[in-house]
């Protein structure tokens, strides 16, 4: 890849994004995310694939965008707190072919994507298509027995149970690159919501005579998070852009070197940044934070289970991590 990077936001990027947020006002998203009690909304997971929101950037698809569009799409979706595997489905359709990368597409059929050795299973109990991460690859697996329902904080029903691994599958690298593209994009949608909307709280609620925001104790915190979670946007646009410039490189011994080292920074980044985010922002909520129908529980409780979804450290972020003082 040459030249420099272009950071500014498309007309066709507005667009998708633009769509994602009409879909997601006129088909309660919002009352989606808020439940903790009820089945997998599958009709909802089915009207969005409807919208061809997961073809860009699938080998094959073209003409429905690439990886930025992907972006735009992920981050909207985080900023509504869509439920279901966003990042898993986007991953998995690099690796994917045939009938079950059909199903897949259309919503058919929901994808559990868990790290090597992992026997909880992210929707493992509505999943009809079972993917492990592993730092070789993406490999198709079967569950040893049927899973085993496991209620988590984010309220969805995943899975206990064995999986046995297939060989590693095609695309394998390009899978791993825009599942973490696609994790981040949502990780910082959701962290942004969360920070704009408690910037408002804070800025008219009233301790002492004053508002929160003008305590510094509320507002640089809330700052440090905004430029974090900027940050982490700007890393996964960049890895976006670098992924959909690959053509240039495609002769070369590894295409999207430059895409697998910036996403690897985009999700690190964007875990921090989130989960900080969720702490910083249920400290000036207070109470009324942890509560199931207050402003913010939905959202967080969302950003810490996407953190915690992202499969086995690529060797890029082991790296990242180790220079950073993370390691282990």
């Amino acid at each position: 890849m040459t030249g420099s990077l272009d950071f500014a936001t498309s007309e066709e990027q507005q667009a998708v994004a633009g769509a994602v947020a009409r879909f997601c006002e006129t088909h309660a998203v919002e009352r989606a995310a808020r439940d903790t009690e009820g089945d997998f909304p599958l009709e909802l997971w089915r009207a969005l694939a409807a919208m061809g929101i997961f073809a860009p950037a699938a080998p094959g698809y073209e003409d429905a965008g690439g990886a930025l569009e992907l972006q735009a799409i992920c981050a909207t979706l985080g900023e509504y707190a869509f439920p279901g595997p966003v990042a898993a489905t986007y991953a998995a359709l690099q690796v994917l072919t045939g009938v079950t990368r059909e199903q897949v597409m259309a919503g058919d059929a929901l994808v559990s994507l868990s790290g090597a050795g992992d026997t909880l299973l992210p929707y493992g109990t509505v999943a009809g298509v079972f993917l492990i991460a592993g730092d070789d690859g993406i490999h198709h697996a079967e569950p040893a027995s049927a899973p085993a329902a496991v209620r988590t904080l984010g309220g969805e029903a995943w899975g206990r149970a064995a999986l046995t691994a297939s060989g590693v599958l095609k695309n394998s690298a390009r899978g791993l690159v825009i599942g973490d593209i696609a994790r981040s994009a949502y990780l910082t949608g959701i962290a942004a919501r969360l920070v704009r909307e408690t910037s408002e709280h804070a800025a008219t609620r009233k301790q002492f005579g004053k508002t929160l925001g003008e305590f510094q104790a509320v507002s640089h915190p809330l700052a440090d998070c905004a430029i974090a979670v900027a940050a982490a946007n700007t890393l996964a646009h960049a890895a976006a852009a670098a992924f959909d410039a690959r053509a240039a490189d495609d002769l070369s011994p590894d295409p999207i070197a430059a895409a697998r080292r910036l996403a690897a920074g985009a999700i690190n980044s964007a875990r921090r940044g989130a989960l900080a985010t969720a702490y910083a922002c249920h400290q000036v909520y207070g109470g009324i934070g942890m509560t199931l129908e207050g402003p913010a529980f939905h959202l967080t409780r969302r950003i810490r289970q996407v953190a915690s979804e992202a499969p086995a450290r690529s060797r890029e972020q082991s790296i990242l991590l180790a220079d950073a003082g993370l390691g282990n």
